[in-house]
C-alpha cells in the first residue's frame, strides 16, 4: 500500500548521496580552485572603483612600480598629497584634481611584485588629501587592493 511513497522517497535519497559524493570530487579535484582568488580581486576592483571622493578606477603593478588611474568624486578640487600602502608611502607628490577629473599615478613599492600572474595584496590603503584650507584629510580603504603582478 505504501510502496510507491518508499521506492520515491529511497530514489531521492541516492540521488542527494550522488549528488554529494560528485561535488567531493569536483571539489578534490580542482574544479573550484580559482573561484576563491577571482571572486576577491573582483570585490576589490568594485569597492575601490566606488570610493569617495578618490576612486581607484584601474591599478596596476609591475615589478616596485604601481599605476593607480583615480578619479575625483568630490564637487571641489581636490589635492593628493600622499598615498600609502601597508603603511608604506608610494606617491608622495602633491596633484590636484577638479570635479571628476581622472588621473594617473605612478608610485614606488619597497619591494618588487613578482612574477607576471602572481597574485598580490596590499592592505591598508590611505590616501591623503587636501580639500581648500583643509589639509591631511585621509581616506582609508575597508578592503585592500588584489590583483596579479604585470
Amino acid at each position: 500500500m505504501f510502496k510507491k511513497g518508499q521506492v520515491s522517497t529511497e530514489y531521492l535519497v541516492i540521488l542527494a548521496v550522488v549528488l554529494v559524493i560528485a561535488l567531493v570530487v569536483v571539489y578534490l579535484v580542482g574544479g573550484f580552485a580559482g573561484l576563491g582568488a577571482g571572486s576577491i580581486e573582483t570585490q576589490s576592483k568594485n569597492y575601490w572603483g566606488s570610493t569617495s571622493p578618490f576612486a581607484i578606477k584601474v591599478y596596476k603593478v609591475a615589478d616596485t612600480t604601481m599605476s593607480l588611474e583615480m578619479q575625483n568624486y568630490d564637487l571641489d578640487r581636490l589635492t593628493i598629497t600622499d598615498i600609502s600602502v601597508d603603511g608604506t608611502s608610494v606617491y608622495a607628490n602633491s596633484t590636484s584634481f577638479t570635479s571628476g577629473e581622472t588621473k594617473v599615478l605612478s608610485g614606488t613599492l619597497p619591494a618588487a611584485c613578482g612574477a607576471a600572474g602572481v597574485p598580490y595584496t596590499y592592505n591598508n590603503v590611505v590616501i591623503t588629501y587636501s580639500k581648500g584650507a583643509l589639509t591631511g584629510i585621509k581616506q582609508s580603504g575597508t578592503k585592500p587592493l588584489v590583483g596579479k603582478c604585470s
